[in-house]
């Protein structure tokens, strides 16, 4: 794919985070109704998120399938992406408030941060975001990275693929289940119920499908007989309204499926119309921006949140008493200041970091071909 035709998965990206500020504004305003109800289907741009994490990482392994070092390149560039962006969200978020709260849970302890600092977080219920709120689903990407050149020297069929999603939206399910029943009593006797069902939803098993279902996308695309049949404007935008829609509906509870499943399976179907016809209406300069600074935004906006509520409890207290304004006031300022800052994360951070494991490789790539030459 070219350059362009790849902006679709940037600007799903800024759907996402778009949905996810949504969704914490809501639950930070406490929001009601069908507003409250709107704001929590946006909480699953995460599972987007990792949707398109998958496509990109499976989609490049195999365009770059002839290079000797590609997955040694992956680590090298996912891990200088992540990590220093993720450690300033550590320093940042204990700089403003040390061990107290965060805005959503209760404060961390000590024990916490060498969780954090290792992206390994999510797998204890009380680390999972005490340091960085939302810090849960950057651990269990990371995690997922560990299991990437397995997967990808095993699901090398379509079919692979098929069971490996099979597999991960029906037998371990059951198999988290019965971990939960077990070893919570023996492992998390101190943890609250609410807190331990999260944590079951939130561990790297548990959200194997969605990473699936990104790498079941990378063949989708690769299909011109089904590409060719949805290449049609007419039922290609009648089918990306139709999904849009049912991230709006109920989990009927006969389908025995998570939610985050069927959104995520969606959010796959969704993507695959869009990279046959990227509508403008969804893929334009400003959700492609909002992609591309996404990662700064969703560590920097739960910081913006939670100092505009306070700005408001002090400063505006009235407005609290108006539900839909309150709600409308703090997410749009929540964005306004967001990107902005965003983007300097980006900019100087993210950017920086990202060059410097460029170089990385190359200096060991040309290393490798000196010595070969050597030789």
């Amino acid at each position: 794919m070219t350059k362009q035709r790849f902006e679709y998965i940037d600007a799903l990206r800024g759907w996402a985070i778009f949905g996810v500020i949504i969704a914490h504004a809501g639950s930070i305003t406490k929001i009601g109704g069908i507003l409250g109800r709107l704001a929590v289907v946006g909480s699953s741009g995460v599972y987007l998120f990792f949707v398109i994490s998958a496509f990109t990482i499976f989609y490049s392994l195999d365009k770059h399938r002839e290079r000797e070092n590609k997955v040694r390149d992956f680590f090298i560039r996912r891990l200088f992406r992540i990590i220093p962006v993720y450690w300033m969200g550590i320093f940042l978020y204990t700089a403003v408030y040390g061990l107290q709260s965060r805005g959503w849970r209760e404060g961390p302890e000590l024990w916490h941060y060498p969780t954090h600092f290792l992206l390994v977080n999510v797998l204890h219920p009380l680390t999972s975001s005490s340091v960085v709120p939302g810090g849960w689903s950057i651990s269990c990407e990371v995690l997922f990275y560990a299991l990437v050149p397995f997967l990808y020297y095993r699901l090398k069929s379509t079919q692979d693929i098929i069971i490996f999603v099979f597999i991960s939206l029906t037998i371990i399910p059951i198999i988290s289940n019965q971990l939960d029943r077990v070893l919570s009593p023996i492992l998390f006797g101190d943890v609250d119920k609410i807190t331990l069902k999260t944590f079951w939803v939130r561990w790297l098993p548990s959200q194997l499908a969605c990473f699936g279902f990104g790498i079941l996308l990378t063949k989708l695309v690769n299909m011109p007989t089904l590409v060719e049949k949805l290449s049609d404007k007419r039922r290609n935008m009648g089918l990306i309204v139709l999904l849009s829609a049912l991230l709006l509906l109920p989990i009927p509870g006969f389908l025995l499926i998570a939610k985050h499943h069927v959104h995520a399976f969606i959010f796959m179907c969704l993507a695959f119309l869009l990279s046959i016809r990227p509508w403008q209406v969804l893929v334009n300069s400003a959700t492609i921006f909002l992609g591309k600074i996404s990662f700064s935004c969703y560590l920097l906006h739960f910081l913006v949140l939670k100092q505009i509520t306070n700005m408001v409890e002090f400063y505006l207290p009235a407005l609290k008493s108006n539900a839909v304004l309150y709600f409308v006031f703090v997410t749009v300022l929540a964005l306004i200041l967001t990107v902005p800052l965003a983007w300097l994360s980006y900019k100087y951070i993210e950017t920086t970091a990202i060059n410097a494991g460029r170089n990385l490789i190359d200096h060991l790539n040309r290393s490798k071909r000196n010595q070969t030459i050597e030789v």
